[in-house]
């Protein structure tokens, strides 16, 4: 209640009249926690301070106004920081961005936000796509989707999906970046190309993205798809283009005394360079009333033609101390075993040499406000 009187003690300043029929709210997770790792024989073992070992940080403002018949007008602005060190991301509101409308219909936002295969993708990460035990790093990176248009179905007795479009305007295109620590394959050159920016013939495409996901959430059970399709992804020095597509499925039940859940994803680019994919089992427990215990065993596998030796496997095991419905004390052990030609590293460490096995174990403390 607090929260939203500052707020909008602060919006009546700029603008009285406006706010005045508009609900304004402040919020944000500041999660910060201690690593112990191993990411090189060299230089052994590593302990240091970081943040979002439980959940990734973030500061946001988020409002509505009833535009009445049943139909609301809706914004975020959300930023994420780095409370170990002080400091924000350069782009402030590089998280969500969003402007949009809403009502029995769904919804229908603009701006930067998350896509569609993200958001079947996460709501079944029991480690919430944040710290070393999460295999969110199994399943590529089409997290969110700048300059793009998405649309949300209601609910139909635990039915839901929604779609988007992403225009591409700033896509970055870098024949050098890697997935999953691999390049994109023999023949690819450092090349960058910016989608729509000095558009020419050969890289107006670059970035644009098209995502779906198909959700069944009712009682216990839920099953979700989610897609995503980003075009023109690589580029080689020759011209040569590649589009990387995600197809994913997961489901969970939950039988109270412990939670299962199950997924699968397959990663490729057009071109064959790629072709990686995974799969994951795991659970949820409760225990002591409301602390939880989380186990989860993830299996990547690269099918890449000519690849050899480069698979993974992941095992990771938390524990959450519920010290309120906003404050939890956590603690994760993640272990990461590499095939011999594997680089994979674990969620948010640091790049390892293919082979190497890193692990980490992360205790922190998380407020949510």
């Amino acid at each position: 209640m607090q929260k939203k009187l500052i707020a909008l003690a602060v919006a009546s300043v700029v603008s009285a009249p406006v706010f005045a029929q508009s609900q304004v709210t402040i919020y944000g997770v500041v999660d910060v926690g201690i690593e112990s790792a191993k990411y090189s024989d060299a230089a052994g073992n590593l302990t240091r301070m970081f943040s979002g070992g439980n959940t990734t940080n973030r500061i946001g403002f988020k409002g509505t106004e009833d535009l009445g018949n049943g139909m609301k007008a809706n914004f975020v602005l959300e930023g994420q920081p780095s409370p170990d060190v002080g400091t924000h991301a350069a782009a402030f509101w590089h998280r969500t961005s969003t402007v949009g409308l809403s009502g029995g219909w769904g919804s229908v936002n603009f701006g930067s936000q998350y896509t569609p295969w993200f958001s079947a993708r996460a709501a079944n990460d029991i480690f919430y796509t944040a710290g070393a035990g999460s295999n969110y790093n199994f399943e590529g990176f089409q997290t969110r989707m700048s300059n793009s248009v998405r649309f949300d179905s209601a609910n139909y007795n635990g039915f839901s999906f929604a779609v988007m479009y992403g225009f591409g305007e700033t896509g970055t295109t870098t024949a050098t970046t890697s997935i999953f620590g691999f390049k994109p394959g023999a023949g690819f050159t450092t090349a960058t190309y910016n989608g729509q920016e000095g558009t020419t013939a050969a890289t107006k495409n670059v970035g644009k993205d098209v995502g779906l996901n198909a959700v069944y959430a009712n009682g216990p059970l839920a099953v979700r798809y989610g897609y995503d399709r980003q075009q023109e992804f690589f580029i080689d020095g020759t011209g040569e283009k590649s589009n990387l597509t995600i197809n994913s499925l997961n489901g969970s039940y939950d039988f109270k005394v412990v939670k299962l859940v199950a997924g699968w994803t397959k990663n490729q680019l057009s071109n064959d360079n790629l072709d990686y994919r995974a799969w994951y089992i795991g659970g949820v427990m409760p225990v002591f009333g409301k602390d939880l215990i989380k186990l989860e065993y993830t299996k990547g596998l690269n099918k890449t033609t000519g690849a050899s030796s480069a698979d993974a496997n992941l095992i990771a095991i938390g524990y959450e101390h519920l010290m309120s419905k906003r404050t939890t004390l956590y603690a994760t052990y993640a272990k990461l075993k590499n095939d011999t030609n594997s680089p994979m590293t674990l969620l948010g460490g640091d790049a390892v040499l293919a082979g190497f096995d890193p692990s980490s174990f992360q205790m922190g403390l998380k407020h949510s406000f």
